[in-house]
C-alpha cells in the first residue's frame, strides 16, 4: 500500500522508499544472486566488497555508493579479510525519476569525496524510515529526490568548512589584514613584509592559509577589500572613484575589474541590483572574515 502523504507536501506518484536498513556482514561472505525490479542505492561504510552487476564488475571500496537498477542481476563477494558494513535503501520511482536513473551518463557506482552530500542523505533516509506517517513520506520523499539528483548530476560535493581554530599565525596574519582592510585607504600589503611580521616564511605563511581558508594571504586581503568596496556601494553615496581610493585599488578600472571577477556583476550594476545584499555573499571570505 503507498503510504500517504500529507496535504502540504506535493505528491511524487510512484516515488517511495520501500525499505531501509544496514547490514554488517562477517569476513567472506556473500550475498546473491538475484534480480529485483525496484531500485537500490548501496553505501560501502565500512570495509570493501567486489560487487557484480550482470557481466559488470566493481571494486566498492568504504565510501563507495552504488545504483542497482532494476532486472539487474547483482550479486555480492564481501571483504574476506575483515567484516563489511553497508546501508541500502530500496525505492520505487515515478516517470520523471525513472527518466534521469536511465540516462547512459549516471553511473553503476561513485567513489565520492570525504566531503559529500549523499552519504548525510543516506544516513538521514535510514533515520527517517522509523517515523510514522505522514511524516515519514513527508521528509524521505524530498530527501530522496535530492539524493537521486545529486547522484545522477555527480554535484555532491559539499564547500569545506573554515575549521573553528585557525592555526595561530594565521589567526596573526588575518588580524593584520582586517586591522589593514578598514584603514583609509589601506597600505600595500607584501607577502614578505606580512611573514616577516607574523614570524614565519612567505612559503609556509601561504601553505598554512590554503590550507585553513583555501586562500592565498594576498588573495584573502584582495577579497577583504572588495568585500569592503560592497558594503560602500550599497550603503554610501561614494562614486567608484572614490570607493576605489578608499579600499586601496590604483583607479576606478581596476576596482570595477576585480568586483566584476568576484560578484559577476560591475560595481554599476551591483549597485542597481536589489537584491545586491544577496549577491555579495559570493565572495568567499563573506562567511569567515567577520564570523572569528
Amino acid at each position: 500500500m503507498k503510504p500517504s502523504q500529507p496535504k502540504y507536501w506535493k505528491p511524487q506518484n510512484n516515488l517511495r522508499v520501500l525499505v531501509t536498513g544496514i547490514t554488517i556482514d562477517p569476513p567472506g561472505a556473500t550475498f546473491g544472486p538475484r534480480v529485483q525490479r525496484n531500485y537500490e542505492f548501496i553505501w560501502v561504510m565500512e570495509g570493501e566488497a567486489t560487487v557484480y552487476f550482470d557481466n559488470k564488475v566493481i571494486k566498492a571500496e568504504a565510501g563507495t555508493v552504488l545504483l542497482r537498477r532494476p532486472g539487474v542481476k547483482d550479486y555480492y563477494e564481501w571483504s574476506p579479510k575483515h567484516r563489511t558494513v553497508h546501508a541500502y535503501i530500496h525505492f520505487d520511482t515515478d516517470p520523471q525519476h525513472q527518466k534521469i536513473l536511465s540516462r547512459s551518463s549516471v553511473p553503476s557506482f561513485r567513489k565520492l569525496p570525504p566531503n559529500d552530500v549523499l552519504r548525510p542523505l543516506l544516513g538521514y533516509l535510514l533515520e527517517l524510515d522509523g517515523l510514522k506517517e505522514p511524516n515519514r513520506s513527508g521528509l524521505m520523499l524530498p530527501s530522496l529526490d535530492l539524493l537521486i539528483k545529486g547522484y545522477s548530476t555527480g554535484e555532491v560535493t559539499v564547500r569545506a568548512q573554515p575549521a573553528s581554530q585557525l592555526h595561530e599565525t594565521v589567526a596573526k596574519a588575518v588580524g593584520i589584514i582586517r586591522e589593514n582592510t578598514v584603514q583609509t585607504p589601506p597600505n600595500p600589503l607584501r607577502l614578505g613584509q606580512l611573514a616577516q611580521v607574523v614570524n614565519t616564511t612567505p612559503e609556509n605563511l601561504c601553505r598554512l592559509f590554503k590550507k585553513a581558508l583555501d586562500l592565498g594571504p594576498l588573495e584573502y586581503a584582495k577579497l577583504a577589500r572588495l568585500d569592503r568596496a560592497a558594503n560602500q556601494l550599497r550603503r554610501t553615496s561614494l562614486n567608484l572613484k572614490e570607493i576605489a581610493l578608499t579600499t586601496g585599488f590604483y583607479d576606478a578600472y581596476h576596482l570595477s575589474r576585480s568586483f566584476k571577477q568576484v560578484y559577476g556583476l560591475s560595481p554599476k550594476e551591483f549597485k542597481a541590483s536589489p537584491d545586491n545584499e544577496w549577491v555579495s555573499q559570493k565572495n568567499p571570505i563573506i562567511r569567515i572574515l567577520y564570523s572569528r
